[in-house]
């Protein structure tokens, strides 16, 4: 019998998870990307000894499909505590409170009604918040409403400075957009997996994840640094030719110049001593501010030692693309200028100026436009091309949006190509 060959073109997440399925189905399978690595947007580069992840990257531990595809213990996986950092500077001298998770941390959650910003009105709402968000199956969170997350925090009647301070630069730096403008579902989907789960750190850097599904695929099954010239249900065009196969998979999406972009700036920082020692995310509590720029400001190397030097420290600082643009900033110069002169207010100009710009990266396309009045649900939609389709874009824009893509589409290429089981045949493995 002729051996049945797909392409898969995009080596990120998506791709390779689809491939992976395809290989263990006994499908040949070549994966195509323009890049000369996989990963796309999971990409880690080693400069001088720091480990700069393409954007500020997690891994959310209670992410089910996740959980399974992706081996948290041998990818030596750490977490963030719990909890988060806020610093306050609208009075003149910068304040750093802590937000302590009530749950995992009774103690220091009942200090956090004290703290100036976070009253013990607000941990109940969230106490509420969490119960109702708990119950039920996964599925069931993409249930209700399609408003806002900011209309819905206010529907459950958070106070502004909890909004403001905590919500607004937590999920500003998650969903990429600083007024969310993101549709309750996926704050509820989110919102649930962080309470259930832990943010954790590979040893090796978020590309590690991506590395380890290419080396089990193989590398003769790639063919990096090619750019396709089109695509379509059997075939695909490169250098000028067009190549046959039983079935292609589209794992990328195309930009839309015209259409909303979700992208983030990112600039790492070598430090000799961190901003600070814990190991928490620190959100600009005044990000609410037309003038604010930052959303967070991580150590990766507070979690992970491997992402700096010995005796250096990593610093990540999260800029949400439409804070840059309100502010006219559209290069990596301008990005440095004002990033540096607002954690300069933060930290002190002194210490600032003496941290040394490692990167300045910017992913113009890092998640998909999910706004209000979408019909999100946890089922990938259809795409719009001839070839079976996969991404985070047809989904939502996480880790597991993307792997649940994969499945499907995985899935409907089996069926496609599958035959009655007979003789020595065996039937195709489901997911």
């Amino acid at each position: 019998m002729t051996e049945q060959r797909v392409a898969v073109v995009g080596a990120g997440i998506a791709g390779l998870h689809c491939a992976s399925i395809l290989i263990e189905n006994g499908i040949e399978v070549l994966i195509f990307d323009k890049e000369t690595e996989v990963g796309g947007r999971m990409r880690t580069t080693n400069v001088d000894g720091f480990l700069l992840d393409q954007g500020f990257h997690v891994l959310q531990t209670a992410y089910p499909t996740a959980s399974r595809v992706i081996d948290y213990k041998a990818l030596r996986c750490k977490a963030f505590q719990p909890g988060a950092l806020v610093i306050d500077s609208r009075k003149g001298k910068p304040k750093i409170r802590k937000m302590a998770d009530p749950w995992r941390q009774p103690i220091r959650g009942i200090i956090s009604a004290f703290n100036g910003f976070a009253g013990m009105a607000d941990l109940l709402r969230i106490a509420r918040l969490r119960r109702d968000i708990l119950k039920g199956s996964i599925d069931s969170q993409f249930d209700g409403e399609d408003s806002t997350t900011m209309e819905w925090l206010h529907s459950r009647g958070f106070s502004e400075s909890m909004i403001q301070r905590f919500f607004l630069p937590l999920f500003s730096g998650i969903f990429l957009e600083s007024d969310l403008r993101t549709n309750e579902r996926m704050f509820r989907f989110v919102f649930r997996m962080m309470s259930k789960g832990k943010m954790v750190l590979p040893t090796d850097g978020i590309g590690s994840v991506t590395a380890k599904m290419a080396e089990q695929i193989g590398e003769d099954k790639f063919r990096l640094g090619v750019r396709i010239g089109g695509i379509d249900e059997g075939a695909i065009r490169f250098r000028g030719e067009a190549h046959r196969f039983d079935a292609v998979v589209k794992a990328f999406s195309e930009s839309d110049d015209d259409g909303p972009k979700r992208s983030v700036w990112t600039m790492y920082l070598d430090a000799a001593e961190a901003p600070f020692r814990s190991k928490h995310i620190l959100l600009n509590g005044n990000l609410g501010e037309p003038s604010a720029l930052i959303a967070h400001v991580a150590v990766p190397s507070n979690v992970q030692s491997s992402y700096a030097p010995k005796g250096r420290n990593l610093v990540a600082v999260t800029i949400v693309g439409d804070r840059a643009v309100s502010a006219g900033i559209e290069n990596p110069s301008g990005i440095e200028a004002a990033a540096r002169e607002e954690l300069g207010q933060w930290f002190g100009d002194g210490t600032v100026s003496t941290w040394r710009t490692l990167d300045v990266n910017c992913v113009e396309h890092a998640l998909p436009e999910i706004g209000e009045g979408i019909r999100l649900t946890n089922q990938p939609r259809q795409g719009e091309s001839g070839a079976t389709e996969c991404g985070d874009y047809l989904l939502h824009g996480s880790v597991e949006g993307a792997l649940l893509t994969a499945e499907k589409a995985a899935q409907e290429i089996i069926d496609k190509l599958k035959t009655p089981a007979s003789g020595n045949q065996q039937p195709m493995r489901r997911f």
